[in-house]
């Protein structure tokens, strides 16, 4: 689990190095900046939102598939962001955004995960059940093996 911090992911300390060198040998979940640094490390995009979201609730609208399953449609989440992933890496699927703005990510043949808003607060509705599905999605192919 990667978690939020401020700045950019190159400034997260050794949090991009160590994306790379554990991508697909473990699952990796990354919240806000953890997000930004699993699309970074993987070759994505990320940039400022325009409009900075601190504590903020939004509505997002998801896939309702992996974590989103019987989720909430649209879900009102926290954010506390002023950065966004512009560009996704390949092999990762957009499964959640707020009008343009990509709110997380997944890649399922890596078991990686990133979600800019925070499933863990407390302005996030079924955040629990949310945490729940991440973990268990992100453990199922390790799980098998």
């Amino acid at each position: 689990m990667l978690s939020p911090g401020p700045s950019l992911p190159k400034n997260a300390g050794c949090m991009l190095d160590l994306i790379k060198k554990v991508k697909g040998h473990i699952p990796i979940i990354g919240i806000c900046l953890g997000h930004q640094a699993i699309v970074e490390a993987y070759g994505g995009i990320i940039g400022y939102a325009g409009e900075i979201f601190h504590g903020k609730a939004s509505l997002i609208n998801h896939d309702g598939l992996e974590m989103f399953k019987g989720i909430t449609q649209p879900l009102p989440v926290a954010r506390y962001h002023s950065l966004v992933c512009n560009k996704i890496p390949k092999n990762f699927i957009i499964n959640s955004y707020f009008e343009k703005m990509i709110m997380s990510v997944r890649n399922n043949l890596d078991r990686v995960c990133g979600f800019q808003f925070h499933p863990e607060s407390i302005l996030t509705t079924c955040g629990d059940q949310i945490l729940e599905k991440i973990i268990s999605w992100a453990s199922l192919k390790y799980i098998k093996e």
